[in-house]
């Protein structure tokens, strides 16, 4: 069973940072059941909380989703009214998001929430500040890797 690749998931980063995220994330996505609220719909409210009103492609994106997974969302959440979607003033196809009053108020309660569960499973970690900015910078290095990569690929092919 071994070899020469038996390591290869314990060293593995994207592994390991799914496994670090499963694992902070469960019981939180728990708490997300019992309100009655779907993990793409809380990606899309915690981005909306966050960067106000944004078209659906820029939200997507934000929201570390596919388009039709988003639209999907919004459509739920707003039968719920808990967010609006308004048409642009350009492009009357696009579309623009924004959270409402109570769609905020949720959202806040919920990362009350997330952020007190985070809390007490990293009680032990000491100070992650260092470690969170690693990452921040670990993304952008990610993100312009990739890019080359795929533009390399694109002359190439």
């Amino acid at each position: 069973m071994g070899g020469p690749d038996a390591s290869f998931l314990s060293s593995y980063l994207p592994y390991l940072l799914r496994q670090a995220d499963q694992t902070l994330s469960a019981p939180f996505y728990a708490r997300l059941t019992r309100h009655g609220i779907a993990r793409s719909e809380w990606r899309v409210l915690a981005v909306l909380r966050e960067f106000g009103e944004l078209c659906v492609a820029d939200l997507a994106a934000a929201a570390l989703s596919p388009q039709p997974t988003v639209t999907h969302a919004l459509r739920r959440l707003e039968q719920r009214e808990l967010v609006v979607r308004t048409p642009g003033t350009d492009d009357k196809r696009q579309r623009f998001v924004s959270i409402t009053p109570s769609g905020s108020r949720l959202t806040a309660a919920l990362i009350a929430e997330a952020r007190e569960l985070e809390a007490d499973a990293l009680a032990d970690a000491g100070d992650l500040s260092e470690l969170v900015a690693q990452l921040q910078a670990l993304s952008e290095t990610a993100e312009a890797g990739v890019r080359r990569h795929a533009e390399k690929t694109a002359r190439a092919g």
